[in-house]
């Protein structure tokens, strides 16, 4: 407990504190931590929106990496910079941080935008008087639907496997209301939530004996091997796609390449950061943050490996060159 602490402090005040006179202040806190893709997509877009308008601070509570009953006792670190500092805007990036920090800071008169949360945030919050945001919606049911077009009728059963976080604990209450197992259309998807590397591994191993015919890359970070540390979710993924028996496909653009999944119809975290932007403009601009209603940016974007592609053997169709929705392609 007192390393894990020690190191956050670390990380707390190595942050970069704003400098710039006269200029209202955003504070930025992640749930995560600073190398996490989906947090630097998201910080990126946050920086380029609100360079020259605001003073930015970024604070992780990194809590894919460290264990729960160390989040609160972060959390309070991070609320003494709060506290002290008074920012104009509150920024509070996926659920964690929202759970933690989001009513404490309301009740403080300090103005909440939230990015990337997959919970109602009502739940964390309970009203809105003083808050507004953005909502993250993996498309799970289109992006199968999709998938069921590229793969065609060879695709029966598929497994979507999360790790047992907070975040997937939220996905599977909020999108899968509890259930293990849904259909669309055709397809069965059999939802399973693992806590250790070596259940994933056996997950991964015998899907293709289970009868499953792809594998779903939910949410991979918070396994542990027999020590009980966290694994790199770099090291999760590398050991995936080197031994499934079967490909696999990701929700998030991060999960996608070579030597990733091999694409889907995924989430990015830029337009989190930039349809939080807008809403903290607003809010500097005197608009009240209740008066915001929540929003949810873009509808996904197809992102396929080329390398991946030519792995399994897989060609897009045409009908899928042909939709609103651009494909990108990477290697």
């Amino acid at each position: 407990m007192r390393f894990i602490l020690a190191a956050f402090c670390c990380i707390l005040f190595l942050t970069p504190r704003p400098a710039e006179a006269g200029r209202p202040l955003v504070t930025v806190v992640n749930s995560y931590h600073a190398d996490y893709l989906w947090v630097q997509g998201h910080n990126d877009a946050l920086r380029d929106r609100l360079e020259g308008t605001a003073q930015l601070a970024f604070f992780y509570l990194d809590t894919k990496r460290t264990p729960p009953e160390t989040h609160q006792a972060a959390a309070e670190l991070v609320w003494r910079e709060i506290d002290a500092e008074r920012p104009d805007v509150l920024v509070l990036a996926d659920d964690n941080a929202v759970k933690f920090l989001g009513r404490r800071a309301m009740d403080n008169g300090i103005p909440v935008v939230f990015l990337g949360v997959n919970q109602n945030p009502r739940e964390y919050l309970g009203g809105l008087e003083s808050a507004t945001g953005v909502l993250e919606r993996p498309l799970y049911k289109r992006s199968l639907m999709f998938l069921k077009e590229i793969l065609g009728p060879s695709l029966k059963r598929s497994l979507l496997l999360f790790d047992s976080g907070q975040t997937a604990r939220v996905i599977l209450d909020s999108v899968f209301k509890d259930r293990t197992s849904l259909h669309v259309g055709d397809v069965v998807a059999d939802v399973r939530l693992l806590c250790s590397f070596a259940q994933w591994r056996e997950a991964i191993l015998q899907s293709r004996k289970q009868g499953y015919d792809i594998i779903l890359m939910g949410l991979y970070h918070n396994l542990t091997d027999e020590q009980g540390h966290y694994v790199p979710s770099e090291e999760v993924m590398a050991w995936t796609s080197a031994n499934t028996p079967l490909p696999i496909f990701g929700y998030w653009d991060f999960a996608v390449g070579r030597g990733k999944a091999v694409g889907g119809l995924v989430n990015s975290a830029r337009p989190q950061g930039e349809a939080a932007a807008d809403l903290i403009l607003k809010i500097l601009a005197g608009a009240k943050p209740g008066s915001l209603y929540p929003v949810t940016p873009t509808a996904g974007q197809f992102i396929f490996s080329r390398h991946e592609l030519r792995r399994w053997g897989i060609k897009l169709p045409e009908s899928l060159m042909e939709t609103d929705t651009p494909i990108l392609l990477v290697e």
